[in-house]
């Protein structure tokens, strides 16, 4: 994968690039990390036979989920659909689910939960009786001196 020159897309080499091999439109393929959304609006977005193809932020998903527009009957069949949100205008939105790593972080939410609940117990006070006068309590109970 060739890394785009900056600035980018269509400035300097790349648009030698661009003139060179005929290039009407390009799609780029990248990750959140080269992807943002920042860069999007600020660089991608109005050019001109440019498309891309990325990935949301967990964010912006569970944003999505909250307001209704990801509901799981849509993943029933394929574990795949299109979406779209006022959020992202213009833009084609497609969720997947994933079976093995929801069936993952179901275990895994289970573990912390049963370490939290056993951490719990141990961390329970014993008594709660309130601490009384040696000379009030049984001997066995005082510590000799005090």
């Amino acid at each position: 994968m060739v890394t785009p020159p900056t600035p980018w897309p269509r400035e300097s080499r790349s648009k030698k690039l661009w003139d060179r091999f005929g290039i009407q439109r390009l799609i780029l393929v990248g990750d959140r990390g080269m992807m943002t959304q920042a860069r999007i609006d600020q660089e991608l977005r109005d050019v001109d036979g440019l498309d891309w193809i990325s990935a949301l932020r967990s964010s912006q998903i569970a944003e999505l989920s909250y307001a209704g527009l990801i509901q799981p009957s849509l993943l029933d069949e394929k574990n795949l659909a299109e979406i779209q949100s006022p959020d992202f205008p213009e833009e084609r939105l497609v969720v997947c689910r994933n079976p093995l790593l929801a069936r993952s972080r179901a275990h895994k939410r289970e573990e912390l939960l049963a370490a939290a609940k056993a951490d719990r117990k141990r961390s329970a006070p014993l008594s709660f009786e309130p601490r009384l006068p040696c000379a009030a309590r049984p001997a066995s109970y005082c510590k000799s001196g005090a």
